[in-house]
């Protein structure tokens, strides 16, 4: 009698086990087998652009497969793949494109290929060794500020804040000349409380990130401004303006 109710029970709980099944996380297909599971492109320059790679992967199992997306989790690489379901014995291809742009040094990335609606999956790698090459500084500093000077932003606006509210900018600067760059900054009118460093040093083509932050002491009640004028190598060069507006309320992503 307990052997039946047991058997009744497992009867009626095939369904809901289905169920969990089907909806659970996607399962691992031993049967769908690529060619190589790591494709290394070894030493690339950045400069020579993107490099492709097929992968082919048979199926070896008993069942029809078809690959329902494939995820690259990085907008560096790009997928495609065979549409068309793949049949026992027969293969599909996934084709994979690296775009080294702005990368550099070692470059380990997953590339995750759903079967069957998301209900298994396989895992393949790209590798590469990424030789950066020299981009003009202007890409990330527009701003000629002169003698070689080169800066992202000409001028900061700060919003009007509570007291003790702080509010700040990453300021990049870039040396396009050959030659080592001391710039040093005046500020004028003269203000302790925006903080920043009063000089750097930038070696020949090199870029560095500064901040410029301001702790409020107290509300503005009317707009005011600080002009930065730094000198490069002693020489004088454009200013970039601070500006906290009055009754302003906004908020920049920087």
């Amino acid at each position: 009698m307990k052997k039946i109710i047991y058997i009744m029970l497992l009867l009626l709980a095939m369904p809901f086990l289905a169920v969990a099944q089907t909806t659970g996380e996607p399962q691992y297909l031993e049967t769908f087998r690529p060619d190589e599971r790591t494709h290394d492109f070894g030493k690339i320059r950045e400069a020579d652009g993107k490099c492709t790679h097929v992968f082919r992967l048979k199926n070896a199992g008993t069942k029809p497969v078809a690959i329902s997306a494939v995820n690259t989790w990085c907008g560096c690489m790009v997928a495609n793949y065979t549409k068309r379901a793949v049949r026992p014995g027969e293969e599909a291809e996934v084709t994979v494109t690296l775009d080294p742009d702005h990368k550099q040094g070692k470059f380990v990335k997953q590339v995750v290929v759903l079967l069957n609606d998301g209900r298994q999956y396989v895992r393949l790698w790209i590798k590469a060794d990424i030789t950066p090459m020299d981009h003009p500084i202007t890409e990330e500093c527009p701003y000629a500020l002169g003698n070689g000077l080169y800066a992202n932003f000409q001028f900061l606006p700060f919003p009007d804040l509570e007291v003790g509210s702080k509010y700040g900018y990453t300021l990049k600067l870039g040396n396009s000349t050959k030659q080592t760059m001391k710039v040093s900054f005046v500020r004028m009118p003269n203000n302790t409380v925006l903080k920043m460093p009063d000089e750097i040093t930038l070696q020949p083509r090199e870029r560095k990130s500064i901040r410029i932050d301001y702790t409020y002491p107290r509300r503005h009640k009317r707009t005011c401004y600080v002009d930065l004028l730094p000198t490069v190598n002693g020489r004088k060069a454009k200013p970039i303006r601070v500006q906290w507006n009055v009754n302003t309320k906004f908020k920049l992503d920087i």
